[in-house]
């Protein structure tokens, strides 16, 4: 273990490294040499003690000279920087041994580096955060070394394909780690081979650690061209052979100096099969990174393994792509190792014929792969897929073997859009070796933009007003009615599969009992029918493959079928809506054959429609020869069908049991967005029905106003769209599974006076809600957190005010804090929607997001103002002292999710008055016994 006592700081005789100072003039001469104990040459070099200082280390050498790319490196530093200080560390002599020789010596000269830095920053107070160090292979570890010595950590270390021999399994003192920086990223390049006699360290040694072409060959780095560049250069770059994969890791790091508008980003993944499969160009929650000098400094408690692809000369950022196809075929095919040429063609240009090999290629699969290209095309118009011919084998009678593909999927890693390719004639293109391209164009999305704009234009400004009223929208859907005659509907009911929820893999088709067995149909198993309702773009919501693989990890048999009727969901609003009972006939036919053909029992069958998918549900339930068992409303849709005829909308008489959640119902009858009406057995209303916790719909319209019809879907779908995100939750957290209350009115459920059990009032949320069917529609409501999961935990407090003042009325600010056996929630605000009087009892409701476990003690306080209005009233409120002010002695509690009642009783009955904090404690149980049980924060 390296020695970290004080002594041998300051004790610059052992010093055997140098410390240049480079200059952005002459960029690989020693002009000037700043050593450690002698001040003077700190301003003999013309150090700048008020910007940024970079400490380049080389690695290990055979020549004992400077490479050429440090030189380049210095310059391409102050370029970027030219105010900056570059220092090079020259610990030639000792790098220039045996290889062993020299790995052992990093230690030493790591702790000159430590040294060195340890007096600059003490000899004229330099800042620790301004400080970058640079090390190349063996220089990567001095780094590491040097700052684990320091007095205070670094602020970045960068290591570029740190040495792997001697080092792959050491400790982390004796090389790079994450912890010799505020922040280390490491750049692999030439890590193949065994571990042990890998030229670059294969394990991660950083916060980031970024794997160029997955840490191996580097393009260009191939044996052709390394040995036609030595015959053309002569011997003095043999070494080359070995250094170019090895020293990609500089010229990456140059060319992020340097072409800043290019950067390359990388992509956190678990392999680099993963990532050449394509399933990894996500940027969510830090998923992606930029490569070199501006990647962000991340710092997470695992280092972040990331991926890329490059060019092979500078500028080496190539552009990523997740190209997904699914091959259809009449007749079982299965290939290995087939050539392909992709093209594709943007708004800024083409690629044309991208070789790719696929590794497998068989009927009814779907294959995923990376496609890169070295130019920006901008956004995809337009993609051909060609299947190469066999040379080898060719048989002229024979016909060529032909795969059917409906659709290609692509997203881009750098821009992070998702597009859908459609076959340009008909609904399938064809692809045949040797055979002509299969051609697929962009999904009509602006069309459907287009066409939706004169009723976004209404919703955004009924939004902004807040006033909706049955005469204007009236008016306007009678004007749309007659845009459109009512489309055909065409749908299709994909059964999804667990590994690929996002994927049409495959699909059942009515009248066609074969496509059961192709789709792997379970005729025992539970049956899901998802069903989705308007839409802008034309294509699936994020939401959609989020619940399939919910309704998949709660119910691992089951069938999982996604509804896709988005040819006619994508028209104007109105004409989506009119569609809605055609689309649903189109599911009891499927219904009633699906019945039929696998005698499969109708009360295993629940239908998930959101917004006008709901009502299509219903029509499905209604149209079916016989009643499903579940049909589950998300936020069915409102204009067209609020104060509807039961026969026009989902109703309780379509299905065995109807279950609704309504979560963005505010607005008068007429443009409610969901519907407000209860139209279940059991009709559910979060937080009211209106608000959802978490979203901003001011914000929302702020972008709308920005961006025009693009961000209506953000507008409208937080609080619309929470009635599936806590449908989700009730399927994974079912340990959380969060209660609803029934109830007269929101109102009286705020003021806590409906958390009542008994006689089937309480109720689950989601998949597991209690199948009660009643004569009228049960209203129920309930309060959740702004994300999942969503369940929080009600309670009523019922407190009556004494005061010796008759006269006493004014709105005063409460808190509560509850302290129990499992923690404490402190300072909840009580909603107080009456003046308060003497003499009187009040119901509250308080929520909390923890579970504080049985209640044991309570604390009451009035929020102190700083009006000077309200502080005389205040005065006024509670008199000159305790005894005259308002007093509360008992206050009664039943929690909704326990069902516990309890009476909390003044601890200190001398300290009844609001004027301060007080404490109620549970009646006639000793305070040594309470505090025992109360978990309170230190």
């Amino acid at each position: 273990m390296l020695e970290n006592a004080t002594e041998w700081m300051t004790d610059f005789s052992d010093i055997e490294s140098k410390f240049s100072f480079r200059t952005s003039e002459e960029p690989e001469d020693d002009l000037c040499y700043i050593v450690p104990g002698q001040p003077e040459t700190i301003k003999e070099c013309n150090f700048n003690p008020d910007t940024k200082t970079f400490i380049v280390i080389h690695g290990w050498t055979v020549t004992g000279m400077f490479e050429s790319w440090v030189p380049k490196l210095v310059s391409a530093l102050y370029d970027r920087e030219p105010t900056a200080n570059v220092i090079v560390v020259d610990w030639l002599s000792r790098a220039q041994q045996h290889y062993p020789t020299s790995a052992a010596y990093t230690k030493l000269v790591g702790r000159d580096v430590a040294k060195f830095v340890n007096w600059l920053q003490g000899e004229i107070g330099y800042p620790w955060e301004k400080l970058h160090l640079l090390g190349y292979s063996l220089g990567a570890h001095v780094a590491g070394i040097a700052g684990l010595l320091t007095k205070h950590k670094v602020n970045r270390i960068t290591g570029m394909d740190p040495a792997g021999p001697s080092f792959e399994y050491a400790d982390a003192q004796s090389t790079l780690s994450p912890d010799d920086a505020l922040f280390v990223d490491v750049l692999h390049t030439n890590t193949r081979g065994s571990p042990d006699r890998s030229i670059g360290i294969q394990r991660p040694v950083g916060h980031i650690d970024i794997y160029p072409n997955g840490g191996t060959f580097q393009p260009g780095c191939g044996l052709q061209n390394t040995v036609l560049m030595v015959a053309t250069t002569g011997l003095r770059n043999m070494d080359q052979i070995v250094k170019c994969s090895h020293e990609r890791s500089i010229h990456l790091f140059i060319d992020s100096l340097l072409n800043q508008e290019q950067e390359s980003l990388a992509y956190s993944c678990n392999s680099k099969d993963t990532f050449n499969k394509g399933m990894c160009l996500s940027c969510r929650k830090n998923r992606c990174n930029k490569v070199g000098y501006g990647v962000n400094k991340i710092r997470t408690r695992r280092s972040s393994k990331m991926y890329m692809k490059t060019r092979d000369v500078m500028p080496y950022k190539v552009f990523h792509y997740h190209v997904k196809v699914h091959f259809f075929g009449k007749t079982k095919l299965s290939y290995t190792d087939q050539p392909m040429k992709i093209s594709l063609y943007g708004i800024h240009g083409e690629k044309e014929n991208i070789p790719y090999v696929m590794p497998a290629l068989n009927t009814n699969s779907t294959v995923s792969f990376l496609l890169t290209t070295d130019a920006d095309i901008g956004e995809l118009l337009m993609v051909k897929l060609f299947w190469e011919k066999d040379t080898l084998i060719s048989w002229p009678w024979r016909s060529p073997d032909t795969f059917h593909i409906r659709k290609i999927r692509i997203k881009s890693g750098e821009t992070q859009s998702k597009i859908i390719f459609s076959a340009k004639d008909g609904e399938f293109s064809y692809l045949s070796r040797g055979g002509e391209a299969a051609v697929f164009v962009k999904d009509k999305e602006a069309q459907s933009s287009r066409k939706n704009q004169s009723f976004t234009g209404l919703l955004v400004a009924a939004l902004e007003k807040e006033i909706f009223t049955n005469e204007l929208f009236d008016n306007f859907l009678e004007d749309l009615r007659d845009l459109s005659d009512i489309n055909k509907a065409n749908v299709k009911f994909s059964l999804r599969n667990p590994s690929q929820p996002d994927d049409d893999v495959c699909y059942i088709v009515r009248g066609k009992p074969e496509t059961l067995n192709i789709c792997d149909f379970k005729n025992t198993s539970k049956t899901f029918l998802v069903i989705h309702g308007w839409t802008v773009s034309g294509l699936f919501e994020s939401w959609v493959e989020k619940l399939v693989a919910a309704l998949y990890n709660r119910e691992k048999d089951a069938n999982v079928i996604v509804v896709d009727w988005l040819d006619t969901a994508q028209n104007h609003y109105v004409v989506a809506a009119q569609n809605t009972k055609t689309v649903g006939q189109e599911v009891g036919l499927f219904i009633d054959w699906l019945e039929e053909s696998t005698n499969v029992p109708l009360e295993k069958l629940h239908l998930i429609g959101y917004s006008l998918g709901a009502h299509v549900a219903g029509f499905a339930g209604s149209h079916a020869t016989n009643k499903v068992g579940r049909i589950t409303g998300l936020d069915p849709a409102g204009p067209d069908f609020e104060g509807a005829h039961a026969h026009g909308r989902l109703s309780p008489d379509d299905a065995h049991f109807v279950d609704v959640l309504h979560t963005f119902t505010r607005g008068s009858l007429g443009l409610s967005i969901g519907i407000e009406q209860p139209v279940g057995h059991v009709d559910i209303y979060p937080n009211g029905g209106s608000f959802q916790p978490g979203c901003n719909l001011r914000g929302a319209l702020e972008k709308i106003a920005s961006y025009g019809i693009l961000a209506l879907n953000n507008a409208i779908r937080c609080e619309h769209e929470r009635s599936v995100h806590l449908f989700i939750d009730s399927l994974l957290n079912e340990e959380e599974a969060s209660r609803a209350y029934s109830c007269g009115s929101n109102d009286m459920f705020d003021r806590g006076m409906c958390l009542q059990c008994r006689k089937n009032r309480c109720n689950t949320i989601g998949y597991n809600v209690s199948k009660v069917r009643k004569a009228r529609s049960a209203k129920m409501f309930t309060k959740t957190r702004g994300s999942m999961p969503f369940r929080v935990f009600h309670y009523q407090l019922k407190i009556n005010f004494h005061g010796e003042i008759n006269q006493l009325a004014m709105e005063p600010a409460l808190t509560v804090s509850l302290y129990g056996t499992n923690g404490e929630a402190e300072d909840l605000k009580l909603n107080i929607q009456e003046k308060i009087t003497a003499n009187k009892t009040y119901s509250f409701l308080v929520v909390t997001e923890k579970d504080v476990g049985d209640l044991l003690m309570l604390k009451f306080r009035l929020e102190e103002s700083t009006s000077p209005l309200l502080n005389l009233l205040s005065s006024w409120w509670y008199g000159d002292s305790a005894n005259s002010g308002a007093q509360v002695h008992k206050i009664r509690v039943r929690a909704g999710e326990t069902q516990k009642k309890m009476v909390l009783c003044l601890k200190d009955p001398q300290m009844g008055s609001l004027a301060q904090d007080v404490v109620f404690v549970k009646c006639k149980e000793p305070w040594k016994s309470l505090s025992k049980r109360l978990k309170l924060k230190s």
